[in-house]
């Protein structure tokens, strides 16, 4: 489709025949694609520029890992320092425990965020009653917009010494107060449990519209053959989904050095800094309390640099040993 095949002469006096772009195809590619279509470029235009704006324009500011910066000074007349804020930061002894912090927690969001989502969308799945699973999917994904600030107000006043757990508990099950918040074992998992509740719905969403491209006849023939549901489900949607989960696996194993800063902000406490203090928080308090701007900006900047060689690693282990490949 958009070629035609025109009789032009390979030389002087010998017929033959040779591909050529039509004209159709041509005026797509050429300079007429943008005076034929700008209405959907300018629609496209706020989002570009705010892209350029809030994306890229940014990055400029990354130059400050490497300077001994000040805001009276500038940028400009900062004083060129190098690698030694990585230095720095590196050697810093909270830094290590910070790391640490956010690779158990991103770990332990993934590990069981990730399939939580699989496994609501598979129970959504099977749902046969429209109305019940319209109010099911909706009350799963409305956390998703919800701010953190509101969800962090939630959940302290759930928790809280005198909030419905601990009434709970004391009532029916006659246990006495326990401070959750400020116990630092149970408030990663407090943290796990609210970012799983908070994004499940949503990423169970992207497998339901992955489900509906499954073609009805693989069901129809399994239930032919007598496949039960749950041989249906491991032998037809799970592979039917299996492109979509390896595209988010792959892009939410770059958020492993990101535990999330605004949930941790909203949330911790000094009581439990032991175990919720992670590099945000950690970069926060650097540029914010001690005004050390380079070294704050040169933790950003490890974790971004991080962050993309898990992105890359993950692509390239699934290209290697999945049949669905990798996300590029």
């Amino acid at each position: 489709m958009g070629t035609s095949v025109e009789a032009v002469p390979k030389d002087r006096g010998t017929p033959g025949y040779r591909v050529q772009p039509s004209t159709a195809s041509r005026r797509r590619s050429g300079p007429g694609s943008l005076r034929d279509h700008w209405p959907l470029y300018l629609m496209a235009m706020p989002g570009i520029v705010s892209i350029l704006v809030f994306g890229y324009g940014p990055l400029f500011g990354l130059v400050i890992a490497f300077l001994d910066y000040s805001p009276v000074r500038g940028v400009r007349d900062s004083e060129w320092v190098g690698l030694d804020n990585f230095r720095t930061a590196f050697d810093n002894p909270f830094f290590m425990s910070a790391l640490w912090n956010s690779l158990i927690i991103s770990s332990l969001k993934l590990t069981i965020g990730f399939p939580s989502a699989i496994v609501l969308a598979l129970l959504l799945n099977e749902v046969r009653v429209r109305w019940f699973k319209g109010v099911i999917q909706t009350a799963t994904i409305l956390p998703f917009f919800v701010s953190w600030v509101v969800v962090g107000t939630m959940f302290r006043s759930l928790f809280a010494p005198d909030g419905v757990i601990n009434e709970v508990r004391q009532v029916f099950l006659g246990i006495d107060q326990l401070i959750f918040l400020s116990d630092p074992e149970i408030f990663r998992w407090i943290i796990v449990f609210q970012d799983t509740w908070k994004a499940a719905g949503y990423f169970a969403v992207l497998y339901l519209a992955a489900m509906t491209a499954i073609d009805p006849v693989l069901y129809e023939a399994a239930e032919v053959d007598g496949a039960s549901r749950w041989r249906q489900t491991l032998d037809i949607t799970l592979p039917g989904i299996r492109t979509t989960m390896v595209t988010l696996f792959v892009l939410l194993s770059g958020y492993l050095i990101f535990a999330g800063w605004e949930q941790i902000i909203v949330m911790y406490n000094p009581s439990v800094y032991s175990t919720a203090d992670v590099l945000e928080t950690f970069s926060l308090r650097l540029a914010l309390s001690q005004g050390q701007y380079g070294l704050a900006t040169a933790v950003g900047l490890f974790q971004s640099v991080i962050g993309l060689g898990l992105v890359l690693i993950t692509n390239w282990l699934a290209r290697r040993y999945s049949e669905q490949g990798g996300l590029f």
